[in-house]
């Protein structure tokens, strides 16, 4: 096996980047999502949907296990296979991960840009 075929540092760096967005995706439900359910409740209205899918106990750790699933086909592979391949899937789970936490924050803060988004200036 040569140096070439293996993965370098800054690739299992990637890899436990890639882990630690799964994990915060994994644990969005009962972590974060809990804080925002209390504050929805004061809103009294109705939220919308983005909102509605991530307070869902299995949208974000659905996502989690999305985004895992190219890092760990990457570490599957065997070393010899092409190393680019396996580079690609890393970088393409850290991508969706990134897109992925940044849809759940988004979908959190949904109702409170859509309450600004009513106030009338006088």
């Amino acid at each position: 096996m040569s140096a070439s075929s293996s993965f370098t540092a800054l690739d299992w760096v990637a890899v436990v980047v890639v882990g630690l967005l799964s994990l915060a995706l994994l644990t969005f439900p009962f972590t974060i999502a809990p804080s925002f359910a209390g504050i929805f409740a004061e809103f009294g209205g109705a939220l919308p949907a983005v909102t509605r899918v991530a307070l869902t106990p299995w949208a974000s750790p659905a996502l989690g296990i999305l985004v895992a699933s190219p890092a760990v086909v990457a570490l599957a592979l065997p070393a010899a296979s092409t190393p680019a391949l396996r580079r690609a899937m890393v970088v393409l789970a850290f991508f969706l991960g990134v897109i992925a936490l940044a849809a759940a924050m988004y979908a959190m803060y949904a109702p409170i840009f859509e309450l600004a988004g009513n106030i009338k200036p006088e």
